[in-house]
């Protein structure tokens, strides 16, 4: 009696045992090939082996099969289940590993982190908060966008210095009106266009007309926008040259000197803002201000070139010199 119930225990271990082992490596597996996946979570099933690598960005892996050629995981967490058979190196960018007991991988582990990096409870998309480097790239920001502004002036000036003059007198002349010309612009233009190309689409025979008017608008905003704002710049440093006595005679120095007062907060405001934590609230002050200055120069020259059909026409006479001495040459 007692053999047979020791052969009973036996034979229950033995199958717990076998099961166990089925369970942890299934006899057949679906191969698939490389799994590449951006913005989503993978789940590696226990059936199925990944036969080159799988790659995740900006989503979480979780293995519990095979993957023979390695793993790269950005903006995610990689979790290795019990049944996870994992060969070559493993890459982690932003997040961590989790590894269960039984879980086996042949390769070396390689985290790289920047920042930190948090998915959204509202969506998909990742998140990365790079702490203080944050403001080192804020100040690059800004620097290639007043780099890239100036530039856009300059062919302006190249272009369209007499146009840009009259825009800058309307500017000066009804700064008012041309601001609530400039910001009724800025608030309808991207309604407008939207029922425009809708009223286009509509007509069927209009569609064609769309592909081209939208490019179109979007070029001629640009332009309009640059155009006021650099003849805005042009009337702000000429006005300072007469305030300190100083005539420059020349578009591109007076626009030079009214586009650096523009900017002079936003920048200031960054580089600062690399600075220590106490110098912070002084920061976003330069910041507030700059922005209210920038958007100021910005809708009051784009009324202004609106006014005046992009420079092509007065709105205002041409004013009447005081007495002789250097003008800026347009």
């Amino acid at each position: 009696m007692r053999e047979a119930l020791l052969t009973i225990v036996l034979a229950g271990v033995i199958l717990q045992v076998g099961g166990a082992a089925q369970e942890a490596a299934p006899s057949s597996y679906r191969l698939t090939g490389t799994r590449l996946a951006i913005a989503q979570d993978v789940h590696v099933e226990r059936d199925e082996e990944v036969t080159d690598a799988a790659v995740v960005i900006g989503g979480s892996l979780t293995v519990d099969g095979r993957v023979r050629d390695g793993i790269v995981v950005v903006g995610g967490d990689l979790r290795l289940g019990a049944t996870a058979d994992v060969r070559g190196d493993i890459v982690l960018v932003g997040g961590q590993l989790v590894r269960d007991a039984g879980a086996r991988h042949v390769g070396s582990v390689n985290y790289i982190s920047f920042g930190d990096w948090s998915r959204r409870t509202f969506g998909w998309l990742p998140t990365l908060s790079v702490g203080d480097f944050g403001r080192w790239l804020s100040l690059a920001g800004t620097l290639g966008r007043v780099s890239l502004l100036a530039v856009l002036m300059a062919m302006v000036l190249i272009v369209a210095r007499p146009a840009a003059a009259r825009v800058s007198r309307a500017a000066v002349a009804e700064p008012l009106r041309a601001g609530l010309v400039g910001l009724a612009a800025e608030i309808f233009f991207v309604p407008f266009l939207v029922a425009a190309s809708i009223g286009l689409a509509i007509t069927i025979v209009g569609i064609p007309f769309v592909a081209l008017l939208v490019p179109l608008a979007i070029a001629v905003g640009v332009f309009a926008l640059v155009m006021g704002f650099t003849a805005v710049a042009c009337r702000l440093g000429e006005w300072v040259g007469d305030r300190l006595g100083w005539q420059a005679g020349n578009a591109f120095v007076a626009t030079a000197i009214g586009f650096f007062l523009i900017v002079a907060p936003t920048l200031a405001a960054r580089l600062i803002g690399v600075g220590p934590d106490a110098l912070r609230p002084m920061a976003l002050a330069l910041l507030m201000v700059g922005l209210v200055v920038e958007f100021l120069a910005w809708t009051v020259g784009l009324g202004a070139a609106i006014l005046t059909g992009l420079g092509r026409w007065y709105t205002v006479p041409p004013p009447i010199a005081n007495g002789p001495g250097p003008q800026v040459v347009y």
